[in-house]
């Protein structure tokens, strides 16, 4: 029991370190500048600054705000693009909520449109898998009333996927005709 929690302090310990955004040398020698513009295009929010304060707090060593600031407004906007938001949505990245008021309309509604394709697709790939168990499910069950519980829930899986499909397929339209009408300069 005793090295049950010497473990779990030492992993706790281990997670609190993997939080550290820099290390002392970095502390010291970073260009605060082109490490805001980095986290800035990296869709970090401004909030993001504290995890670096924290770390530098921990060496005595003071964090250029004004600098990392300066980075982060060029950062986020090169961030903040449409192209960039279509992308970020479909590969199911999250959104910090970021983007300045000037440019935000524009990547949002490009992320909810991506968003809209990768959450189609997980779901697809979700009841995929459900389904593949289930006629595995099928292989292993041995009597009469199993394998018939087991059809049951195989042909309501195969209802669900098949709906499943017509959303990836709907979300994958609507992708389509951002691209388009993005092309086209609507957007």
């Amino acid at each position: 029991m005793r090295s049950t929690g010497f473990v779990a302090g030492l992993a706790f310990m281990l997670s609190l370190s993997a939080c550290a955004t820099l290390n002392e040398t970095e502390c010291e020698s970073v260009n605060w500048s082109d490490l805001g513009r980095s986290d800035g295009a990296a869709g970090r929010s401004p909030s993001y600054v504290q995890r670096h304060r924290e770390a530098c707090a921990k060496y005595s060593l003071p964090v250029d705000e004004r600098a990392w600031r300066a980075g982060w407004e060029d950062g986020i906007r090169r961030y903040c693009t449409p192209e960039n938001g279509l992308s970020a949505g479909r590969d199911g990245r999250s959104y910090a909520n970021s983007c300045p008021s000037d440019v935000a309309p524009g990547f949002e509604s490009a992320y909810r449109v991506g968003k809209r394709v990768h959450d189609a697709q997980s779901e697809y790939d979700r009841l995929k898998r459900e389904l593949e168990q289930l006629y595995d499910d099928l292989e292993d069950a041995a009597k009469g009333e199993d394998r018939r519980k087991v059809r049951n829930r195989i042909s309501l899986k195969e209802s669900d996927l098949f709906l499943a499909e017509g959303r990836v397929r709907d979300a994958e339209r609507l992708y389509d005709r951002y691209l388009y009408e993005e092309a086209a300069g609507r957007y």
